[in-house]
């Protein structure tokens, strides 16, 4: 299997990048993602303010499609994945490994100390997924403010069983353990 291959974002790809997210937000059960909400992108402006401020990274299938993106972000030593999704047809090829891969690293050489997200506990994709690459589910005592409150407004969104989960990134950078390939099953 190639390696996948992830790069910054160019203003090219910003059109893309909603039909890969509303792609990956079908395979959502309508109990978790309710329909309002699948059609939810993020918002264009945020995108090009996010490619400007080299946090927004694309996977790149090897027919050269677009065919994933991470949004990241940044408060104090802390990142965040706001937003990461792959196209269903480049599902099971490493992508989304690669993706979180990518943004780690960058986190990393920025020094900071964490990479968190909230994300679905029960899919198999989303919680169980983030736990290979490494990330801890936190209790209510463990989360920082930022944490709290995205939790906070996806509840109030109506979304069910979410958690919060965080990396601890490796001081000093480059140490980090290499993402495993996917399993054969997945």
């Amino acid at each position: 299997m190639p390696t996948p291959s992830v790069r910054l974002a160019t203003p090219a790809d910003i059109p893309l990048l909603p039909a890969i997210e509303r792609a990956a937000a079908a395979l959502f059960p309508p109990a978790d993602l309710p329909p309002a909400l699948r059609a939810h992108t993020v918002a264009p402006g945020e995108l090009r303010r996010a490619q400007r401020e080299r946090r927004l990274w694309v996977a790149v299938a090897a027919d050269g499609t677009v065919a994933g993106f991470a949004l990241a972000s940044r408060d104090g030593e802390r990142a965040y994945l706001d937003e990461i999704d792959v196209h269903p047809r480049h599902a099971g090829r490493g992508l989304g490994r690669a993706l979180v891969r990518a943004v780690a690293d960058a986190a990393c050489r920025q020094g900071l100390r964490s990479l968190a997200l909230t994300t679905f506990g029960h899919l198999p994709w989303n919680a169980p997924f983030y736990a290979r690459l490494g990330f801890v589910v936190l209790d209510d005592s463990q989360l920082c403010g930022a944490l709290a409150g995205a939790l906070a407004r996806e509840a109030a969104a109506g979304l069910r069983q979410r958690v919060a989960m965080r990396l601890a990134l490796p001081a000093p950078c480059g140490t980090m353990a290499p993402v495993p390939p996917p399993a054969a099953d997945s």
